[in-house]
């Protein structure tokens, strides 16, 4: 028999905390044997910081009875070690900390983790920025977005070079071969509404008669809801919950928007 001791060793050196480690995944951090001791120092560290992000979403559940699903943690293990980005360790250490719970079968995370690993980080970082959005835009409004109905009621206009700016675009990064393979690829997953719009202004005039520049127009979907949810540790809150105040809060990662996203059908929505 392999000793877990091993791994949490390689993991607990990485956050600092070997009983941390083992307080988060609960008795399935006997899972954890000698083939940590073979990574890389570099996927050390990225696995390092998912579980950090995971510590800080439980906060003092941390120290409540519970568990992670096996399927989790085997998912973590197998994407952890390859995820550079910051914003994407959120996204794990959100799942992996939404995992923990005393119903050993609720594995609904490991669903999510398949669906991360799926998904480019610039699509990662468009989900962030839209249902970010959505947040701060509808929070008070009482839509319900399991209809669709409630669902057209969101939908939201954002201007080319606020979606631009809150994704950093760095030199050499094409915003014409990005856009369309964010949206394609949000919607074929099921994390924006299957009807969107983007291009110029006369374009999105068509769906948005208020529009006085380039943009997207997009509705957000429950998948979509959920795993913003997940992200942050809220594996068991509602879809609606986004729009309540102060129920989501922030994952610390800063995003530079510049004015104008606004509401399609509410014309008294907007951001700055």
């Amino acid at each position: 028999m392999i000793d877990p001791g091993t791994g949490l060793t390689v993991l607990g050196g990485a956050i600092g905390s070997k009983e941390l480690v083992q307080k988060i995944l609960g008795p399935t951090a006997e899972y954890l044997g000698a083939g940590l001791a073979g990574w890389t120092e570099r996927a050390i560290k990225n696995t390092g910081r998912i579980f950090e992000s995971a510590a800080r979403k439980l906060g003092d559940q941390v120290d409540q009875p519970g568990a992670v699903p096996p399927k989790v943690l085997k998912g973590v293990l197998e994407t952890a070690p390859f995820c550079d980005d910051q914003l994407g360790a959120e996204y794990f250490g959100g799942v992996l900390a939404s995992s923990r719970s005393g119903i050993a079968r609720d594995d609904r995370g490991s669903s999510f983790l398949s669906l991360l690993a799926r998904l480019s980080t610039y699509q990662i970082r468009s989900h962030y920025v839209f249902y970010l959005a959505i947040q701060n835009l509808y929070a008070g409004v009482n839509e319900n977005i399991n209809v669709p109905e409630g669902r057209a009621n969101l939908t939201t206009f954002v201007p080319m070079h606020s979606y631009a700016s809150a994704l950093k675009l760095a030199d050499g990064e094409d915003l014409n071969t990005i856009l369309p393979h964010v949206l394609f690829g949000l919607s074929r997953e099921a994390l924006i509404g299957e009807t969107f719009r983007f291009g110029a202004t006369d374009h999105v005039k068509q769906a948005y008669p208020d529009a006085r520049e380039a943009g997207i127009i997009w509705s957000p979907s429950v998948l979509g809801v959920e795993l913003y949810l997940w992200a942050h540790g809220k594996g068991n809150a509602m879809a609606n919950d986004i729009l309540v105040a102060n129920t989501v809060p922030s994952l610390g990662i800063a995003i530079n928007t510049t004015p104008g996203i606004c509401s399609v059908q509410l014309p008294d929505k907007k951001i700055g």
